[in-house]
């Protein structure tokens, strides 16, 4: 009786037990077919920056296993559409996009609680855009938008000056944004400056390069910032820049005039004085190839940049650059050195150019001296002249006289000869002067004649002769008709 008992209360227990287990069963299908997919975190774009890994959340609420369930991570836009692609417990790589290979991953452990977040690595720019989570068992979707950043530093340059406003031009570049970046200008204070527009160019790898230039004076302070910016990724960069202050470089305003073989001194120093001794000191001469004809830094010079033309030639007056004078000495001047120099200061991002006027003079000869019928001809030459001269005869109390044009000739030296002619009677006197004189260079030489009386005497004998010959002969000639005619 007692087994019998035993049998039905196990009897009993079975039904019971089954009963339990068909309700959990049909409760965990009802919330299967009820699980709805949803996107976890903030209902914004899900943002990233290039090179990033990056996880586009989707889940299954109420949690639920989706291991052996079939899930589809895709983009519209592409062809084929699908990044990832999870099939009844392992990857589907057949339709995959080329572009996400290697790069998409599920997470198993996730899965089991209905997390079914794709996960991205190395995110690109190219991967920017809408992807869709796709389970096709329930035939729900859900979309998430990714927004790809990419960002890099800004630098600083000094790119010239505003000579119509003695202001500093500054230069900002950033290579590498996506979205494309705003670019601004900020003075010591945080104000934001008027800038020029911002020149943008677009990489074939779609990432961006931005530069902006400002002009800026000592009203704006000594220290700026240029800030590039991109909302939408909510980065920024910014960089700082400290322009000195009130110091000018000033050079001789008038030309400084050298002659050739002789050594000069190109004046320039920083008005109110300061120290130049650390710093870089450029002396140019824009045309010439290389320009540079000294550059001081770190104390010496740099002898690697010089043009050849000036080696040896050059030097700064040290001792003296830490009262601001950047002046330079040339030594043995030559006609080609002529033209203008251009004094620069990186650091202070300061310019003067100034013009060196280079001559060349020689004294001049009275090289000829004939009597002629109508006076005493007289001839002066003069060579190795720069610039090209002019000859002027001048007669005992310094009045010019009138003489033919002056010849010219250029040697392959650059040297100008210059010759001219004069003829003189007794009435301008007995001392004759020729000058020369080029006046850009205010140099003249000159040299004097003393031409005797007789000279003068037997240009007028010579003449009287050739009077009386001339009567004579018509008389001849007169008394030849007279005889032929009359008989």
């Amino acid at each position: 009786m007692v087994h019998v008992k035993d049998r039905l209360v196990v009897r009993s227990l079975f039904r019971c037990l089954s009963g339990l287990v068909f309700q959990h069963v049909v409760l965990l299908l009802t919330h299967f077919n009820g699980a709805q997919l949803q996107k976890t975190g903030p209902p914004e774009p899900i943002k990233v920056m290039v090179g990033d890994d990056t996880v586009l959340p989707c889940h299954l609420e109420p949690p639920m296993d989706a291991v052996q369930m079939t899930i589809e991570w895709g983009r519209p836009d592409l062809n084929p559409r699908f990044a990832y692609v999870w099939h009844n417990g392992q990857e589907l790589l057949g339709d995959q996009n080329i572009a996400y290979k290697g790069r998409t991953a599920l997470s198993v452990s996730k899965l089991k609680q209905g997390d079914v977040s794709l996960r991205l690595s190395k995110v690109k720019v190219s991967d920017n855009g809408s992807y869709r989570c796709y389970i096709p068992r329930q035939s729900k979707e859900y979309f998430v938008e990714l927004v790809v950043g990419a960002v890099s530093a800004a630098g600083i340059s000094l790119a010239g000056l505003d000579k119509s406003s003695s202001g500093v031009v500054l230069q900002c570049e950033s290579k590498g944004w996506y979205p494309e970046p705003e670019v601004l200008w900020l003075d010591g204070e945080g104000n934001v400056l008027s800038a020029g527009p911002t020149e943008t160019v677009r990489g074939p790898d779609d990432l961006y390069t931005v530069s902006s230039r400002v002009t800026v004076d000592k009203r704006h302070g000594h220290r700026f910032t240029c800030r590039v910016q991109q909302n939408i990724i909510n980065q920024t960069r910014e960089t700082h820049i400290d322009v000195p202050g009130q110091s000018q470089l000033i050079c001789s305003p008038r030309s400084v005039v050298a002659l050739a073989g002789d050594n000069v001194i190109l004046p320039c120093r920083l008005e109110p004085p300061i120290s130049a001794s650390s710093r870089v000191v450029e002396w140019t001469r824009p045309g010439l190839d290389p320009e540079y004809i000294h550059v001081h830094q770190d104390g010496k010079r740099i002898y690697q940049s010089q043009n050849p033309l000036y080696n040896y030639r050059t030097a700064l007056f040290v001792d003296q650059l830490k009262n601001g004078n950047v002046s330079i000495k040339l030594f043995s001047v030559k006609v080609s050195d002529a033209g203008r120099y251009k004094c620069f200061i990186p650091s202070l991002w300061k310019e003067a150019f100034l013009q060196l006027t280079v001559g060349a003079v020689s004294s001049p000869v009275i090289a000829e001296i004939n009597v002629t019928s109508s006076g005493v001809l007289l001839q002066c030459e003069s060579e190795g002249w720069y610039p090209e001269p002019e000859v002027l005869w001048l007669d005992s109390e310094g009045n010019v006289l009138s003489a033919g044009p002056t010849e010219t000739v250029r040697g392959p030296d650059d040297l100008y000869t210059v010759s001219s002619r004069v003829t003189v009677d007794k009435r301008h006197g007995n001392r004759f002067t020729c000058r020369v004189q080029q006046n850009i260079i205010n140099q003249s030489r000159e040299t004097q004649i003393h031409v005797p009386a007789d000279f003068f005497m037997t240009s007028s004998s010579c003449s009287a002769s050739v009077t009386i010959s001339v009567l004579f002969g018509l008389m001849l000639i007169l008394t030849v008709v007279f005889f032929l005619f009359g008989n």
